[in-house]
């Protein structure tokens, strides 16, 4: 994959308009939530999580975002399934949760869903976004007793993916969110406009608040950072081959339109559902409608 060719498929035009091993939690992102959830800290020997819980009834639905993300990422999506039991985590050095000790995703998909059994056990529907997806297909194929279903939102396949220059796909995706603000009104101000928080609402106002830390100065830090991004990008090119082989549940995969990513789902999951979204990489944000009425109506269809 070269990389200039991955960011122009993630930086598509919108189409639509409007394992951890450390027990201590990060104290310097904002834990601002969205209404209605409540904050969750999970725990699984000596990992810690946040979490972030929307009760309702059905199989709880698990959420797993993408590179720079949160659980807030998800809020806007969260908000269109009235009446449902939805977990949003957030992923290990992202939000509130601390620094992993590897970025090994077959490790942190255990460590998660051993964290996730402990609070919640029996039944879970995974869904994944991007990073996460790669990350749900192994929580899934290792939670096999209690998986009901697998939902992919323009995710990273299992299969091995390789990009030749990660610092650049870096600066180039997360351009405008790597370097510190001198306050919070000035970053504001900067990232409103970029893809991955366009359409700019409440909710991803309130994502972006949870990725980021307030010194006492006033200057804003983001907790995305070069290395970081550079090491989950690295940590795509496992081999998750036989976990996708080894799910039984049925499988929904959106795609973003452009999708690298969908060829390859199509190899990993030939019986799966496939929906094609109008909106760029984060679906979740730019096209909040129409995941939702994908999920909704597949959830339905599935009797899940």
């Amino acid at each position: 994959m070269i990389a200039r060719d991955l960011r122009a498929a993630l930086l598509v035009p919108l189409l639509v308009v409007g394992s951890c091993h450390s027990a201590r939690i990060a104290p310097s992102a904002s834990n601002s939530l969205p209404p209605g959830a409540r904050e969750r800290v999970l725990r699984a020997g000596d990992l810690a999580l946040y979490a972030v819980e929307w009760t309702g009834s059905g199989t709880p639905i698990v959420l797993l975002h993408g590179l720079g993300g949160n659980a807030a990422t998800w809020a806007g999506l969260v908000r269109q399934l009235p009446g449902r039991h939805v977990i949003a985590i957030d992923l290990p050095g992202h939000g509130m949760s601390p620094m992993p000790s590897s970025w090994d995703i077959a490790r942190l998909a255990r460590d998660i869903v051993a964290a996730v059994r402990a609070r919640w056990p029996g039944a879970h529907i995974w869904v994944g976004h991007s990073w996460g997806g790669k990350l749900a297909v192994a929580a899934a194929a290792t939670d096999s007793d209690g998986t009901r279903g697998l939902i992919l939102v323009d995710a990273v396949p299992a299969s091995p993916y390789r990009i030749g220059d990660p610092a650049g796909v870096v600066e180039s995706l997360f351009a405008g969110e790597l370097d510190p603000w001198p306050s919070l009104d000035s970053a504001l101000v900067s990232v409103r406009h970029l893809p991955q928080f366009t359409p700019w609402t409440a909710e991803v106002e309130l994502a972006f608040r949870r990725a980021v830390a307030v010194q006492r100065d006033g200057r804003v830090i983001p907790l995305l950072s070069r290395a970081k991004g550079i090491a989950i990008l690295q940590s795509l090119a496992t081999d998750l081959t036989q976990s996708a082989a080894a799910i039984r549940s049925p499988v929904l995969v959106l795609s973003a339109p452009h999708s690298f990513f969908e060829q390859a789902q199509h190899v990993l999951f030939p019986t799966a559902d496939f929906v094609s979204l109008a909106g760029n990489h984060w679906l979740q944000i730019s096209n909040v409608r129409g995941v939702s009425s994908a999920v909704l109506t597949w959830l339905s269809a599935r009797r899940l």
